[in-house]
């Protein structure tokens, strides 16, 4: 096993454990890594990782989820509306909406994109990506975070404030480097 002595500790694994059991550790810790990540993770060759990952999916161990055609894994028994939610806390700028909206109960547009700290035309993208996976929903009706804003102002707001703040307690403290899907960030601002 590859793993550092502290990873392994992190993990709660001890030197006899398998390839399949420190996978599933991985994943359980981390879910929605791709498997590049989940090899940079543990170590293993491609085709040894390849091997486990398809038995952990045929026995139902894992699932898992084609973002394009991209797998990412998720431990098989994470509720399926968890990944999406997941998926865009990877994000950079996805992540920075959903953390402003967390901090304050609903926002104008204009207020994501101070938060985000990215252009009007970016943020646009990625609130309507959120709006489209019913993570947000954006409505007219007045809050306590936008006093003075006119009642014909839409302000945005998560559907289930609650699950996703579970959501980033649980997972949100993640060591994993996320450049790979900060790339991805960058290139689907662009389309």
């Amino acid at each position: 096993m590859a793993l550092s002595k502290a990873t392994q500790k992190f993990l709660g694994l001890n030197e006899f454990s398998s390839n399949q059991e420190i996978i599933k550790s991985i994943i359980s810790k981390y879910p929605g890594l791709r498997f590049h990540e989940i090899k940079k993770e543990t170590k293993l060759a491609n085709g040894t990782l390849q091997h486990h990952l398809g038995q952990l999916t045929k026995s139902n161990n894992l699932k898992a989820k084609y973002v394009d055609t991209i797998p990412r894994y998720y431990i098989y028994d994470l509720e399926d509306t968890n990944h999406v939610i997941l998926l865009r806390l990877r994000q950079r700028t996805t992540s920075r909406i959903i953390k402003s909206l967390l901090k304050n109960e609903c926002q104008t547009f204009s207020q994501l994109v101070k938060f985000s700290k990215k252009s009007p035309g970016t943020v646009s993208i990625y609130k309507n990506i959120l709006l489209k996976d019913n993570i947000i929903v954006g409505d007219t009706n007045s809050c306590d975070c936008t006093k003075g804003i006119t009642n014909t102002t839409i302000k945005y707001r998560l559907v289930e404030p609650e699950k996703v703040r579970t959501l980033v307690e649980e997972y949100g403290k993640s060591p994993l480097k996320q450049s790979a899907d900060n790339l991805a960030d960058i290139f689907l601002s662009l389309k």
